[in-house]
């Protein structure tokens, strides 16, 4: 096979052994608000969280919570705290420490995203949870959320709020909107393969063609 064939062949089976186009899917998505039920304040006396299942290694790029201005204004700052399932509804005390945080800063009316780089260890269920750590970051902003807990293309498995004393309790809580999102691979279609393997015979009979047709004395 001279050197330009060995090229195109190498290409095409670069392209065809390379992993799927990566796209995004939701871990969590409990849809966007429809204002159905009264706004929570999200601030620093009072914290919300949503339950979600992961696995282990799952790539998650971006945490994205439904947020309105209320009492704060663009700019304002809170925490998307990520903690595991085990003691999260422990005082605050002794609660396990998160397992990943990242700042996030309210924008606008709407969803309010955070670009992450986070993947857990262990396979389970996991809260996100939204934290203000001084009135002076944000003085409250509005949580809209809805009668139901069931929402969304991946609801939450449960809500959570903590009050005053930062104590994480899951009676009563509103059902806000929060979103989890993962980088999900995305296989070839088995008709990418056998396109690629009739590709890669072709080329295979033509170089043997060529070789056979080619003088002795050349």
């Amino acid at each position: 096979m001279n050197s330009k064939m060995t090229l195109i062949a190498g290409a095409l089976a670069a392209a065809i052994l390379a992993p799927g186009i990566a796209s995004a899917s939701f871990v969590l998505d409990t849809g966007t608000p429809a204002g159905t039920g009264a706004p929570t304040v999200l601030s620093s006396n009072q914290w919300l969280a949503g339950e979600f299942a992961v696995t282990a290694g799952e790539d998650i790029t971006s945490l994205s919570a439904y947020l309105t201005q209320g009492a704060g204004q663009p700019g304002n700052t809170f925490t998307f705290d990520i903690y595991s399932s085990a003691g999260f509804t422990n005082s605050s005390s002794t609660r396990p420490a998160a397992v990943f945080s990242t700042t996030g800063t309210f924008t606008t009316n709407g969803w309010n995203t955070a670009s992450v780089n986070w993947m857990p260890l262990q396979s389970g269920n996991y809260w996100l949870a939204l934290q203000v750590a001084s009135p002076t970051n944000t003085p409250g902003l509005d949580a809209p959320s809805e009668v139901s807990a069931g929402t969304g293309t991946a609801p939450a498995i449960a809500f959570a709020y903590a009050p005053g004393s930062h104590k994480y309790q899951t009676s009563g809580a509103p059902a806000i909107g929060l979103e989890v999102t993962a980088a999900s691979p995305v296989p070839l279609p088995a008709s990418a393969w056998l396109l690629g393997s009739g590709l890669l015979a072709g080329l295979g009979s033509a170089a043997r063609r060529r070789r056979g047709g080619a003088s002795p004395h050349a």
